[in-house]
């Protein structure tokens, strides 16, 4: 791509949320500036910039992308969506291990917008993070794989008896193990209930934690130096719970059921 096209693409704001707000349809000045809380003045000029490089037409009083911007801006809004995901929390996302992640889940990172970072009180670091408690209390169908041993197996997973509850596990062989060996009965308990799954992997995971339900996602990434600093991202929005179930279901399918806990 040009060089000259990409800085008018990318290197103002306003460009970039007009063609943006464009994508959804022609708008008129009036409806451009009232939207993106900005002055005619200083507005109009960067109109005048992408009409001179045919990506933006004016049709009677309205504004409209033109065939090549509409193609640009669909390619644009994901890259431009996935830098504010890392943006936000900038040095998170430095210091996490992602190398487990395939392109095709790097590449939809995107999806996760809008989501919060979660850090650990100091004084209750032993302690399942409230925001994680809140949202299993009310969830019907819970996903979760993980590679560290996690209080919410032991306390949360292994002790739910409601049988109008779906609960899935995915774990690595160390983790099965720790389980089978310090709650044993209650792991056979688990197992022998009705919607109750157990998976585990042959293969160790640089994902620490990732939980999905109904009505939320959270993700625990180990750091560069395999530590688990219990720093997490949680989400809420279909797009997110979406990305985290098809990331736990991918390596569901990897793993080998265990239909008894021995």
């Amino acid at each position: 791509m040009d060089r000259m096209l990409i800085d008018l693409l990318f290197m103002s704001q306003k460009r970039k949320d007009l063609l943006i707000l464009l994508r959804d349809g022609g708008k008129t000045i009036e409806e451009i500036v009232d939207t993106l809380n900005v002055t005619p003045t200083g507005m109009l000029p960067q109109i005048k910039k992408l009409k001179e490089e045919f990506l933006i037409i004016q049709d009677d009083k309205e504004y409209r992308l033109t065939h090549l911007a509409e193609i640009l801006v669909e390619k644009m809004k994901p890259l431009l969506d996935t830098l504010e995901v890392i943006e936000e929390h900038k040095n998170f996302w430095q210091e996490r291990d992602l190398s487990d992640l395939s392109p095709e889940f790097l590449e939809r990172l995107n999806e996760l917008k809008p989501y919060s970072l979660v850090k650990p009180d100091p004084d209750k670091i032993f302690e399942t993070s409230p925001v994680f408690l809140k949202n299993i209390e009310k969830s019907k169908r819970i996903l979760s794989l993980s590679s560290i041993f996690h209080p919410a197996f032991p306390e949360i997973f292994l002790r739910i008896e409601g049988e109008d509850i779906e609960i899935t596990l995915i774990v690595t062989e160390r983790i099965y193990e720790r389980l089978k060996k310090d709650f044993g009965e209650e792991l056979k308990l688990y197992i022998a209930r009705k919607n109750r799954q157990l998976f585990v992997c042959t293969d160790e995971l640089k994902i620490a934690m990732l939980t999905k339900t109904e009505h939320f996602m959270m993700a625990d990434f180990l750091t560069w130096k395999g530590a688990y600093d219990q720093e997490s991202i949680v989400a809420f929005e279909p797009a997110s719970l979406k990305w985290a179930e098809e990331l736990i279901l991918h390596y569901k399918n990897q793993a080998q059921e265990l239909k008894d806990g021995s």
